[in-house]
């Protein structure tokens, strides 16, 4: 698979698990005896696309997945809204009550958590990236995904709970923090594994490419790669050539005797 797919792959995962973690959020669940929502088995993995959206590309890939991703959840409540405004039959039953608890959600909801995913993917990729860019990219991962968890688990608690007293508050907030140290060991071992092996990127002008259509970037790269280093062998070549035929051609010195003196 080239580098194109995989990062259109992932960018339909980010948004495919983010309509369904939002889904399956209203579920609560007892994971070591604390209450969480069930949906930490699916929205941690959304920070994990990012993070592999900018090793594909850059962060503005990842900016852009980030964005298209918000409008499909918010497009997904909107096309309920209407669908259910719409007429009903009387040749078959009608099973839209089936579905009727999992959209019926309260629109701060809604907006609290597309929010919260904004600004915790956006802090994410802030981190990360400056610090890549001073190669700790590590220490990136690990502050990038505990300090976006957090903010997360903040702006969505605070806007979805905020009928319920602090003290739940404070105990959904502790429970998210314990399952999010989890999941980051989680997601940083299958981002090593996931991951793009970083590339030396060599600079090339334009005009000296000549690209087929029939060649992808990755050939037409790696054509350029083969002959840089044929010339850089060949240029070694002809230099020991040329101090071989200068050491061939020096004379000898000749010592002249001194004529002995009568």
């Amino acid at each position: 698979m080239n580098r194109e797919f995989k990062k259109t792959f992932f960018i339909s995962l980010l948004a495919v698990l983010l309509v369904i973690s939002n889904i399956i959020g209203l579920k609560l669940t007892n994971f070591m005896d604390i209450t969480i929502s069930v949906n930490f088995i699916t929205f941690p993995f959304t920070f994990l696309c990012t993070l592999l959206i900018m090793n594909l590309g850059d962060k503005k890939d990842a900016y852009r997945a980030i964005l298209v991703s918000s409008i499909i959840q918010l497009l997904m409540p909107i096309s309920y809204v209407v669908a259910t405004n719409l007429g009903t039959q009387t040749l078959m039953p009608d099973s839209s009550t089936y579905v009727n608890g999992l959209f019926q959600v309260d629109e701060m909801n809604i907006l609290g958590y597309v929010l919260a995913f904004i600004l915790s993917h956006c802090l994410l990729i802030y981190i990360y990236d400056n610090f890549k860019q001073y190669q700790k990219e590590l220490y990136g991962l690990v502050i990038g995904l505990l300090g976006s968890m957090f903010l997360n688990s903040v702006i969505y608690l605070l806007i979805s709970l905020r009928e319920y007293e602090i003290i739940f508050i404070v105990n959904m907030l502790l429970s998210n923090i314990i399952i999010s140290i989890i999941m980051l060991i989680i997601i940083i071992i299958l981002f090593y594994i996931l991951k793009e092996r970083d590339v030396e990127i060599i600079k090339i002008k334009e005009s000296s490419i000549k690209k087929d259509k029939d060649l992808s970037i990755d050939e037409v790269m790696q054509d350029e790669i083969i002959k840089k280093v044929n010339k850089k062998v060949s240029s070694n070549t002809k230099t020991s050539s040329k101090t071989s035929n200068k050491t061939s051609n020096t004379k000898p010195r000749t010592v002249k005797k001194s004529k002995a003196v009568k």
